[in-house]
Parts: C-alpha cells; structure tokens; sequence
C-alpha cells in the first residue's frame, strides 16, 4: 500500500486569529456585564421614584434630619411605594465594579443595595413594596440585546 501526506499551511495564523477572537469574546462578555449591571441599576432606581407618601419629622439615627414635604394630612394612605424621602437608599443601589474572572471562564457580577444604613430599612421597603425584582425583570430585555450585539461584535471583528 501507498502512503498518503498532507501539507497544511496556515496553522498558525489560524491558531493566532482563534485566540484573538477568544480575547475579543472575553472583553464582549464583560463590558455586556457592566452594560447589563447598568441596565438593571438605572431601571431599580426608575422603580424607586415617586412622592413619599409621608413626612419624616425629628431626627433619627437611621434617616437623618427631620424632612419636611408638608404633605396635608402628614401621612397619606393611598396605595403605592413609599416615594424617594432622603434618596439613600435609591444612592444605595449599585453594581460590581470589577467582576471577578470564573475559572471555567466568563465574570461574575451583581448589582444590589448596599451602605450601612440602608441595611435597617432596604429589606422592609422591599418586602412592602418591591423595587428590585421588577426593575430587573423590565431590564431583562435590555440585558439580552446588549449581550447579543457585544458577542456579535466580537465573533465578525
């Protein structure tokens, strides 16, 4: 029997173009990261506005100063969230400024209310009156499109 031989040709510009679109890919998935943290941020904050619903009179270590809206009557019992009083809590709310690399690949990051003194309060404002799960869920579509356009950047590049 005869033997057969192959000349390939190319290898290694064909190595070197696949490990730089590995590098395009890494740097797409974080900045979709960072653009979905920002989406999901800027739409919980969205879900945090409004007219508080009451005054804050006298000092407290939590708030702060007192805050006076001069709502008429003091304390308004209509449906609803409980409005921006201070703005702490909404200041609060932020994403991972630096994802952390996975060693299978990929990033991990998050977004969440942090400070000392939005850990009195965050839990019972959410609990009453949910800011967080809904602003992801309309960030949601946001989040997708940013990732699809960040891969395909990366993958035709």
């Amino acid at each position: 029997m005869g033997e057969l031989g192959a000349v390939v040709r190319g290898t290694k510009e064909g190595i070197a173009a696949i490990t730089a679109m590995d590098k395009r890919i890494e740097l797409a998935s974080l900045k979709a990261l960072k653009a979905s943290q920002s989406a999901a941020k800027s739409s919980i904050k969205a879900k945090m506005r409004g007219r508080p619903r009451w005054d804050h009179r006298g000092k407290s270590a939590r708030t702060g100063d007192s805050v006076k809206l001069h709502l008429s009557p003091h304390h308004v019992s209509k449906s609803g969230g409980p409005g921006r009083l201070t703005g702490r809590l909404s200041g609060g709310i932020g994403g991972v400024r630096r994802p952390k690399p996975l060693p299978e690949g990929g990033f991990q990051g998050g977004v969440g209310a942090g400070g000392k003194l939005q850990n009195l309060y965050k839990r019972q404002v959410e609990d009453k009156y949910p800011y967080i799960k809904p602003g992801v869920r309309a960030a949601e579509p946001k989040m997708a499109a940013a990732w699809e356009l960040a891969w395909a950047k990366a993958i035709r590049a």
